[in-house]
């Protein structure tokens, strides 16, 4: 009787070790599909967000930009500029790329947006009384 309540023990035991263990494997298959899944949004996600900007590309010079503050400012109001499709401020280079539809804007209006939000753009002056207004960070001399 005794033994017989052991092997009983024993086969329940294993029964729910390999049932158990079944489980797992079918969860684990689940997972390896669900990442699979997210994985293919993801691709799918990066493929639709890194389509090529088309337009012609103008490095303009920003000798009085300080920091990211500035860069933040200037990509702000360049944006704002019919006719603009991207716009990327460095702040190491003191550079801002952007790329523009020449049939709805030009140079002179992007230096000019700039300009009137207080920077210097290439080798026009900055808009006196903008940069007055400008945060104390993005005045010539802040980070020195």
């Amino acid at each position: 009787m005794k033994t017989l309540k052991i092997n009983s023990a024993i086969l329940l035991l294993s029964f729910i070790l390999i049932t158990g263990c079944g489980k797992s494997d079918d969860k684990t298959a689940g997972n390896d599909a669900g990442k699979k899944e997210v994985t293919e949004q993801t691709q799918k996600s990066t493929e639709e967000n890194t389509a090529v900007i088309e337009g012609e590309v103008v490095e303009i010079k920003l000798p009085t930009m300080q920091c990211s503050m500035c860069k933040k400012t200037i990509e702000k109001e360049v944006k704002k500029l019919e006719g603009v499709n991207d716009v990327n401020v460095v702040v190491k280079e003191k550079v801002a790329k952007v790329t523009y539809d020449k049939s709805k804007t030009d140079v002179g209006s992007i230096e000019g947006v700039i300009i009137s939000a207080g920077y210097q753009a290439n080798d026009k002056p900055a808009n006196k009384e903008a940069y007055e207004k400008l945060d104390d960070c993005c005045k010539i001399g802040a980070h020195d």
